[in-house]
């Protein structure tokens, strides 16, 4: 299993509290949101994970290196997900889970979501009200719809940002993410592709509502993750040794250099 964490945006809605930092780089409990997602992956065997940088990339690139490859979306500022994804597509090759960088989660979230059958999602069915909200529609559990602008009454919650792709689906996966590159261009979000995987394979919606997890994109959304999220994840981060060490390092060089989507 691999990962594939994005982290290509600046962050410009928590500049307040950044002071010139890219996003996953800020930090709870001193612990940057970076380091935390890289150590609950090892917890769960996962070490080949490759980061795709933009803004900043030197500052995030010098917190993971040497334990992670890196993609640099040298056209950060003039794209979305759905291109950082793109860029991955020669350096996958199974099952994997991709992950936005910006997104504090319990560890259970990861483990539910990589015991699910399956390719699947992870949700909140109580959240997914807000027009900020990626929101999901799904029909006897499966992902139906995954978009902001999903109508209210059509959605079951909010995706969190954190999927799982089994090998068997991953090919299709990256053809959806280059049909809609090509239909929708290049500042869409990851999920359009996401929603195209859904019309032909299944993706099963994992609800993780009873479980803490905050997607910080706001100066608010890092108070959340510092006073109430964090103090829950305190006792499963021990119980996981997430205090063990970053994986080892890479015997290859972890720069991919410049990506380009095809």
């Amino acid at each position: 299993m691999q990962a594939v964490i994005l982290a290509a945006g600046c962050g410009s809605r928590l500049a307040p509290v950044l002071n010139g930092k890219p996003k996953c780089l800020i930090q709870v409990d001193g612990v940057t949101l970076i380091e935390y997602q890289l150590r609950v992956l090892r917890s769960f065997g996962i070490t080949d994970v490759c980061v795709v940088l933009g803004y900043r990339a030197d500052q995030v690139h010098r917190a993971i290196a040497p334990h992670c490859h890196s993609i640099l979306n040298h056209r950060y500022a003039q794209t979305n997900s759905l291109y950082s994804l793109s860029l991955t597509r020669d350096w996958v090759r199974g099952s994997f889970l991709l992950m936005n960088s910006d997104v504090l989660a319990h560890p259970l979230v990861y483990q539910r979501l990589l015991t699910a059958p399956g390719s699947a999602l992870a949700y909140d069915s109580s959240s997914g009200t807000e027009a900020e909200h990626m929101k999901v529609g799904l029909v006897d559990g499966r992902l139906q719809q995954i978009s902001k602008t999903l109508p209210i009454d059509h959605s079951q919650g909010e995706s969190i940002g954190l999927l799982k792709f089994t090998a068997q689906d991953t090919a299709q996966f990256f053809w959806d993410v280059k049909a809609a590159l090509s239909q929708g261009g290049e500042n869409q979000w990851a999920p359009a592709a996401v929603e195209r995987l859904a019309g032909t394979r299944p993706i099963t919606g994992v609800d993780i509502a009873s479980l803490p997890w905050v997607e910080i994109d706001f100066p608010q959304d890092w108070l959340q993750a510092c006073e109430q999220v964090w103090p829950r994840l305190y006792s499963a981060v021990s119980a996981l040794q997430l205090n063990c060490p970053l994986p080892e390092p890479l015997t290859a060089s972890p720069v991919i250099a410049y990506g380009e989507a095809a």
